[in-house]
């Protein structure tokens, strides 16, 4: 594999390859890790370098006259080699059957894909996010080790759900680093084009061709790449600010003759269902924690929670929703402060500076004088296999709930302009009456079931029923969805059931922009899921051996 800096080359060069895949993210990494190894010659064109750079950055500047987005957009969206994935916190998930299904009450839901054609896909996508069986629900308990939790929570209202957290294969610590892992020293084919910004896509006059891209430095240096297919992978906001801006040949943009490209801009809209009383929730700390699974590829790390169940959601017309712990630990807690000591042990250092002396000493006698705590903790890492119970601070229920697909929650240009003299994206970002329904049935279900079985239950959020300004209370997660949504009709979507973006031959997007719905998972599973079908798709439709390639090409590949 190559990496080239366009601040290098010679300005106004011309690049010949076979595939062009726009961003270095989860999903444009997972479609190049396809090709290694094959004749294909491919550039991965990246915005930004190997490390964080303020100005490059910035070109990510949104204007925003929708729900406030309070989520900080420069921690979780990166002009980086490896994308977002630079900064992710590794949840994944898959979606549910049900989030693939047309359902009635969720108008423009249903994807053109059905749920068991994706199952090999996930199987593939958790290799690449360092992640265990795909496996999500009650068959877990025999994988953990550990009897199935008693007594039982209704199953026609509420389901478990599980996360499971990605691990990177340089540093079990820290979930998969796309960037860093993706440095295959047997990929020729392979060419990374670091610091190129897409600033247009051409078409043929008509728009029914892709031809090329325009990229340029933020010095101003030009390049031009001719492909035979271009993978738009860009993410959520950024593949449909491209295509609306690339509006030289069609006015309104590539891909949007219906005016589709940008519409149905969801999140996961997250809040706080409520919190529990520290000093008595060891029970649902111990039930609703996480959980060890061990097998060749090492420990996996998963999270329980709790979700409406499919039937539920179809009896009374709700949304998926799932909540789960988030867990502030104490100062003095004694697992946390193990692990500061272990992290001072590691660095060797003899003499500490005052104040880190004296949290040192805080430490320690944190530790001594909760031995019993300790021990309860011990017992359950090595004879239950569990993780120990933090003493915490404070418990909350968090919730993330779907969204219910809006054409007016949507994308578009802004009048203000980056340094690249490019619009910047305006989100109008909308959250509906049915999400906040949806959120206060699952607090009222999760108090009602935990009443019964007996677990001390949450003390619900004020602003659930008395609906007070209520949009306030929810957060985006950086998760932006559906602004290039997958449909068979072009007058409802943007790309086809192949990702194919609707009447232009070789244009394709991949990554979270082509969902259609969102489900309550964590997209980067989905996302590199999907990407592994495109790459799947694209091999056989458009780099078959039959076919004669670029690679035949006397400049195939050749600046």
């Amino acid at each position: 594999m190559k990496f080239s800096d366009l601040r290098e080359f010679e300005d106004n060069l011309v690049i010949e390859t076979e595939l062009c895949i726009v961003g270095s993210g989860p999903a444009g990494l997972s479609i190049a890790k396809e090709f290694i190894g094959t004749n294909i010659q491919v550039w991965i064109v990246e915005s930004g370098g190997l490390e964080e750079e303020p100005q490059t950055q910035a070109l990510y500047d949104i204007e925003n006259i929708g729900v406030p987005r309070h989520i900080n957009q420069e921690l979780v969206r990166n002009r980086i080699f490896g994308g977002t994935s630079h900064t992710w916190t590794g949840r994944c998930a898959p979606l549910d059957e049900v989030d693939l299904q047309e359902r009635p009450w969720v108008p423009h839901s249903g994807w053109p894909i059905a749920h068991k054609e994706l199952e090999p896909y996930l199987e593939r996508a958790g290799e690449n996010l360092g992640i265990g069986p795909n496996c999500y629900d009650e068959q877990l308990w025999k994988q953990f080790n550990v009897p199935s939790p008693v007594p039982n929570i209704k199953s026609a209202l509420l389901k478990s759900q599980f996360w499971q957290f990605s691990k990177d294969s340089k540093n079990s610590k820290e979930p998969m680093r796309f960037g860093r892992n993706f440095t295959p020293s047997n990929a020729p084919n392979i060419n990374v084009l670091l610091h190129a910004n897409v600033t247009h896509i051409n078409t043929n006059l008509a728009g029914t061709r892709f031809e090329s891209i325009e990229a340029s430095t933020l010095e101003k240096k030009h390049i031009q790449i001719r492909a035979k297919v271009i993978v738009l992978a860009c993410g959520g906001v950024e593949n449909a600010r491209l295509l609306l801006a690339s509006n030289r040949i069609l006015p309104h943009g590539v891909g949007n003759e219906y005016d589709v490209v940008g519409r149905f801009l969801m999140d996961h809209p997250g809040c706080i269902l409520g919190g529990f009383d520290p000093k008595h929730s060891a029970r649902i700390q111990s039930r609703f924690g996480h959980y060890w699974l061990d097998n060749q590829q090492g420990r996996h790390l998963y999270l329980h929670g709790l979700a409406l169940s499919p039937e539920l959601q179809a009896q009374e017309q709700l949304l998926n929703c799932a909540a789960f712990l988030e867990q502030i630990p104490s100062p003095d807690d004694p697992w946390c402060a193990m692990m500061r000591l272990k992290n001072v042990g590691k660095r060797g250092e003899l003499a500490l500076p005052w104040d880190q002396s004296r949290t040192a000493r805080q430490d320690l006698l944190s530790i001594l004088t909760q031995s019993g705590t300790v021990l309860e903790g011990l017992y359950r890492r090595f004879v239950q296999h569990r993780p120990s119970i933090i003493k915490a601070e404070r418990i909350d229920l968090f919730c993330l709930v779907e969204q219910f697909p809006d054409p007016e929650s949507r994308i578009m240009l802004s009048d203000q302009v980056d340094a690249l003299g490019k619009p910047l994206s305006k989100l109008n970002w909308k959250i509906s009456e049915q999400e906040r329904h949806t959120v206060y049935r699952l607090g009222q279900l999760i108090c009602q079931e935990f009443q019964r079985i007996g677990l001390p239950q949450p003390i619900l959020a004020d602003w659930l029923e008395t609906k007070e300004d209520w949009r306030a209370n929810f957060t985006d997660r950086a998760h932006p969805i559906g602004t290039t949504r997958i449909s068979i009709d072009p007058k409802t979507g943007v790309v086809n059931p192949n990702c194919q973006v609707h009447g232009v031959e070789g244009l394709f997007i991949a990554g979270s922009s082509v969902f259609p719905t969102t489900g309550h998972a964590n997209p980067t599973l989905m996302i590199v899921a999907m990407s592994i079908r495109l790459a799947d798709w694209l091999k056989v439709r458009h780099f078959s051996p039959q076919e004669k390639t670029y690679a035949n090409r006397e400049k195939s590949g050749v600046i």
